[in-house]
């Protein structure tokens, strides 16, 4: 039976290493401290391993799964004008290398993985942390941003005093604007929208300012540390601030609403919420980019680009149509960035490397009532013209879309500036396998949940491998892991033997860590529970019915 994923109960968050060690520690007994229930021992964990460069990662060779030694993390890219000879032939379930259980051991220690206090009040008075890494600590929230070191208290003027004069609150804009606005995009050098866009307008916008306060108040809830105003009673003022916004909705207020909308959607996904309040939301939102009239402001483009992603992302969640349909259908356009020589220049602040993968992705999810539709209409009318010319159109676009992910590469400059930072290196290797991982993820949904294929078929395992082993590459290389959730859990559903198990269970830990959202917990035990169906002989368990059964909602963001 394998480890139940350990829940962040109030006052107690342990980091990976804590962990990792407290189950080697118990491993000999044949059970989990964190869990109270069988796992199996872990083995010791070289410290040194393998790097794959961006062609290896991309090679469909065993070469691209694993290898015993990592020489050189910072290893620097290869020319990525290659990409276009990268091979894009499926290997064959053999060639796939399995890699050990735990292949971060001997790392240095994340940020995120540092040792936190069981509680903290709201700005109590300590010094604040020097922080080198480009991702801030999650645990590390209403800390002063002074480069002093001082006190919070030190302040002449205090943070965001302009929005409001209450301490707590201050510190939960802190949290957003230091802490939540890192975790959710992938790059931030041109500076991060959700506090040069979204920040601005809730100084005029109570509703958006509530619904800021509730996702930051969220986030350190799961966390475990005190918050002076419960989540849900933030949110609560922020839908009440958003039916008032609705009702008296003019052109000119229509990025407000929208705003306030997509804030709230990132609050279901920390907090793992409703179905059904997401798609009440996406239909809100929807409702007011199509009345839109006037010129798209780059705020506007910026918010109906995030909605792009959740009307997609909830699709895959619940099993259903994109709401956008073909309205609104990103196409690769809508994503360029400006012109430039660098690779992190093709890097999109919300997608990633994926953008031009993501109406990919949304033909997939489209392709769910499609085949809904079809086998009512087979079972109602079996050899009727209409249901052959329906399974004749559903075998193209199926055909098509398998074509499209084998030949699809992510759209980096041919000619690329060597980047001299390594963090930078690492960090678009990170990028690079989090857009693997889609595309692999989307071959795993498109076999088994379009095709049909059982979880034993070759072309399911091995692209559920592979999907996890670039998830696994995404946390090697500690840079974002937006966005990850979806493909991560996709194919460890698929996973059938302990190996491709315990890698899924290992970047699960650490995306949990990293992120700190209820969604990826929620997941997480899905996940568990599909595996010890599986292994009871309870045959092809569908992960929605799982969760249905254990009360709970996977939400992918």
């Amino acid at each position: 039976m394998g480890m139940r994923p350990p829940t962040t109960a109030p006052g107690q968050h342990l980091g990976f290493h804590d962990r990792l060690q407290a189950l080697r520690q118990d491993s000999s007994s044949g059970s989990s401290i964190l869990s109270n229930s069988p796992t199996p021992p872990l083995p010791a964990i070289a410290e040194n391993w393998e790097v794959h460069s961006a062609h290896s990662v991309f090679s469909d060779s065993a070469s691209s799964c694993g290898s015993d030694t990592f020489t050189d993390m910072n290893s620097p890219l290869p020319p990525l004008d290659s990409l276009d000879n990268f091979p894009r032939s499926a290997p064959e379930l053999a060639e796939i290398k399995q890699l050990p259980i735990d292949p971060l051991e001997g790392f240095s220690r994340d940020p995120y993985d540092e040792e936190t206090a069981t509680t903290r009040e709201i700005f109590a008075p300590t010094s604040a942390l020097s922080r080198s890494s480009s991702y801030p600590d999650p645990t590390s929230a209403f800390l002063s941003p002074s480069g002093s070191g001082g006190s919070p208290y030190d302040f002449s003027v205090p943070a965001f005093s302009e929005y409001t004069t209450r301490e707590s609150r201050r510190g939960l804009l802190d949290h957003f604007c230091n802490v939540l606005s890192h975790l959710i995009v992938f790059k931030e050098e041109a500076g991060n929208p959700f506090r040069q866009m979204v920040l601005p307008m809730a100084q005029k916008s109570p509703p958006l300012l509530n619904a800021i306060y509730a996702i930051s108040s969220a986030h350190l809830e799961h966390r475990g540390l005190h918050v002076e105003e419960r989540a849900l009673d933030l949110h609560s003022k922020a839908l009440q601030g958003l039916a008032g916004l609705i009702a008296h909705k003019d052109e000119g207020n229509r990025d407000e609403v929208l705003a306030v909308i997509i804030l709230l959607l990132y609050y279901e996904v920390v907090r793992s919420g409703s179905s059904t309040v997401l798609h009440s939301h996406l239909r809100g939102a929807l409702s007011i980019m199509r009345e839109r009239r006037g010129k798209r402001s780059p705020t506007s483009a910026f918010l109906e680009r995030a909605f792009r992603y959740f009307d997609v992302a909830s699709a895959l969640s619940f099993g259903s149509s994109p709401m956008s349909g073909t309205i609104l259908a990103p196409t690769a356009q809508d994503f360029n960035t400006m012109p430039d020589r660098s690779a992190m220049a093709a890097v999109d602040t919300l997608f990633g490397l994926v953008a031009d993968l993501w109406p990919l992705i949304h033909r997939l999810a489209s392709l769910v009532e499609v085949k809904r539709n079809l086998e009512k209409q087979e079972i109602a009318s079996p050899g009727h013209e209409k249901a052959n010319n329906m399974r004749t159109d559903f075998d193209t676009n199926t055909s098509s879309i398998e074509l499209a992910l084998h030949q699809w590469i992510p759209k980096i400059p041919a000619v690329v500036v060597a980047t001299e930072n390594l963090s930078d290196d690492s960090r678009l290797q990170s990028i690079l396998n989090n857009a693997e991982a889609h595309r692999q993820a989307g071959f795993v949904f498109l076999y088994r949940n379009l095709l049909s294929q059982p979880r034993s078929s070759p072309k399911v395992q091995t692209s559920a491998k592979q999907a996890l082993q670039t998830c696994l590459r995404v946390v090697i290389f500690s840079g974002p892991m937006a966005a990850l959730v979806w493909p991560l859990f996709t194919a460890a559903c698929e996973a059938v033997e302990d190996n491709d198990r315990n890698v899924a269970r290992t970047v699960f830990r650490h995306l949990e860590t990293r992120q700190g959202m209820n969604n990826i917990v929620t997941a997480w035990e899905v996940c568990e529970e599909i595996w010890r169906r599986s292994d009871a002989g309870q045959g092809e368990v569908e992960w929605r019915d799982v969760a249905q059964e254990m009360g709970r909602e996977v939400i992918f963001g």
